[in-house]
Parts: C-alpha cells; structure tokens; sequence
C-alpha cells in the first residue's frame, strides 16, 4: 500500500537534474501534507548507490547537512545522500518550535503540562515512503540504505529502528537516544553506533532533555541504549577501545566496539557538548561524518574504499585499499617515533618502528586501524583497506 501511494503522489520536482553534482530539492504529498527533502550524489555516481538518509534536529532543516563533511564523502564514494525535512510543530501555549521529528521524546509533568513534538504526525511512515520514492527514482542497492540523525534527528533515527528495522543495513544516533516511550519495539538485529558528548547541556548522558529553564528524562542513558543493543545484537560485553584523535586535545573521541551477531559501536565524545564536530571544529583530529560512514562501511559485505582522513593531511598513506604494501608520505615537519595497526576491535596485529613502508603482506582483506606516534607523544590515526 505504501508504494501505491507514494508512486500516486510522488513528485520529485527536479529528476531531470540526476547528473548534476550538486543538491537536488524533490517532494511528495504523505497523508496530506507535502514533505520536502533533498538529495546528492557524485556526478560519476549512477548505478549500485548506497544510501545515506541524515535527519536533522529539533527547530532545524534538511539543509544542516551541509554542516557535515558528508558531501565530501559522497564526492568519493558511490554514495546518494538523502536529507528530508521535519514539519513544522506550534505547541498552544509555547508557540512556534520549528521543524521537529515526531520520535516518541514527551516531557511530562511541566507547567505548561505534557509536551510531545508533533505527535498527530506519521514521520516514521514518511521516512518509509521516502525510501520507496528513492528505490523507484534511484539505481541505489536496495541493500546498503543506511539511516544516521542527530539530536532530535538521532532519537527518530531510533524509533525507525524500533518500528521499521528492514529497512537499513545500519544506523547511527548522535546526541540522541531513544525515547522512553518506545516500548514496543521490534526484536530484530541490525548494526548501530552512538554517538554522544558526555557535557552534553540539551540532552545529557542520562537522557535528560533541558527546555527552556525545564527539564526531564525522555529517553535512555548513553549506558543503557548501548547495553540495549548490545543484547539485542547478542554483542559481547568486552569491547574494544580505541582512541580517535589526541587526548591532549580539548575535545577526542573514545571508540567502544561490541561485536557478535550484529555489531554495536560507541562513540564517546570526551568533553563534547550538543554539537555536531568535523575536522573544522577539533584541530583535524576527528570528524562526525567520517567516522559514521567507516562504520557504515563495517557494516558492508563489499570491498569498499575508505575516505582519506583529513587531520593527516601532512601525512598520507598509499595505495589505498593496499594489497600487500602500505606507503607513508610524510610531506610536513613532525617527525614519527613508531606505529601500529590494529583490527576493528583494537586486537594489536603490528607494531614497529616508524618507517615509510609497511609491509601488510600478512594481514587479511579488511578494514585496519594505523596509529602513528610522533616524537612529543601525539597520536594519529588513520584507517585503511587490504585488498
């Protein structure tokens, strides 16, 4: 039924401009109301895409994305991302809030009494015919559609797993767990990651959502979504750690990984606050969008070329994916005292003193994590793929 409505109503308004590398704006009428979103891909990007849907926050647009580095990703990769916009919501007595998800947060018990966002709106339907208006419009591989959302974005990235698992391969909630009143929701496994800052003022570590001099619990802890999938995923409770830019710095991340049938990723952000981060925003020593789609990468059966991690800029390494030889390019100052590479779960494979080529002739077809130690004791990570 939903695909008879979606190819009766659809009308995205500018499919002639497939070929063009740049965003696309497209609508369809749902349940009476014309949802918006907009698309990009690579100009050399036609055939077998994968797909990335990114869900904005609470009072923002489909147009946030571009904060992200997402776009430069897609202009590498095989890539169609997908950005759809929130309706609007207008409480009786607050007024206008902006656009906002309706997933499930409700703060109960204030003095304006209970507050829902948007809650007579079926998101979780759009967001479901929106992936059939891409399989019909798209060569995408109908297998590889990966859905990721921050704040209010990342809590109804977690209602369409709890109602509409089938269709991702993979997910990623930033700065949003999920809501408190989700509590029927599907068994079924599939791989996630979370993201989250641990000051986060908006919505903190507990699942505490502060508004307007208000506050109240809305959705899971960090500790308890990650515990929540981890047996859902039948994930094992011994993660991997790695650390994911420099602990010196004021904002890093640390890289939990619970693997089993379905793997489960966490993303801690050391000192960070409700903002999404890129390279810009942290010294080229992290960024959101990056990690998100190396994750999404894990997820994926195929071989797959990994994205060149900028905060390495001066140094670079080649062919990547590799077949049995890594090369290093060090093109700046910093002189490199050893490294290590090491699988996804942070299992050491091997380690020595620094040098400009790596011999990798030992190591399995894969995803590796390479991390460089400089002279004053300042790490850099890079990933790379065997072949």
């Amino acid at each position: 039924m939903r695909k008879i409505i979606v190819s009766l109503f659809l009308t995205i308004t500018t499919v002639a401009a497939l070929h063009a590398q740049s965003w696309v704006n497209g609508s369809f009428e749902f349940e009476g109301q014309n949802r918006t979103f907009k698309t990009y891909h690579a100009a050399s990007a036609q055939q077998d895409m994968a797909v990335v849907i990114m869900l904005h926050g609470l009072g923002g647009s489909m147009n946030d994305v571009d904060m992200t580095s997402f776009t430069e990703i897609a202009d590498t990769a095989n890539l169609l991302l997908v950005s759809p916009q929130a309706l609007n919501y207008t409480h009786p007595l607050i007024g206008n809030m902006g656009p906002a998800w309706n997933s499930g947060i409700k703060v109960v018990g204030t003095p304006l009494g209970d507050i829902e966002l948007n809650p007579g709106i079926n998101d979780a339907g759009f967001l479901a015919a929106l992936t059939d208006s891409l399989k019909a419009h798209f060569a995408i591989d109908e297998n590889r559609i990966f859905i990721c959302g921050f704040s209010n974005g990342g809590f109804m990235t977690q209602r369409m797993l709890c109602e509409q698992p089938g269709l991702f391969r993979a997910a990623a909630s930033h700065s949003g767990t999920k809501a408190l009143t989700l509590t029927q929701c599907s068994g079924m496994a599939i791989p996630v990651a979370h993201f989250h800052g641990t000051t986060d003022e908006v919505v903190d570590m507990n699942g505490t959502f502060y508004m307007m001099g208000m506050s109240a619990s809305v959705g899971l802890s960090v500790d308890s979504l990650v515990n929540y999938w981890r047996i859902q995923n039948n994930a094992n409770s011994a993660g991997a750690t790695v650390i994911l830019g420099n602990q010196n710095a004021s904002h890093y991340m640390t890289h939990y990984t619970f693997t089993g049938d379905k793997r489960v990723e966490y993303f801690k952000i050391e000192n960070g606050t409700h903002t999404w981060y890129n390279f810009a925003g942290t010294q080229n020593e992290f960024d959101q969008a990056l990690e998100t789609w190396n994750f999404f990468l894990r997820a994926e059966p195929k071989s797959v070329n990994i994205p060149e991690d900028k905060r390495n800029n001066l140094l670079t390494l080649y062919p990547n994916p590799a077949t049995n030889t890594l090369y290093l390019d060090n093109k700046g100052s910093v002189k490199y005292t050893n490294l290590v590479v090491m699988d996804l779960s942070g299992r050491k494979l091997l380690e020595k003193n620094y040098h400009s080529v790596v011999d990798i002739a030992s190591l399995a077809p894969g995803i590796y994590i390479l991390q460089i130690r400089d002279l004053a004791g300042k790490q850099r990570v890079l990933k790379f793929a065997k072949n």
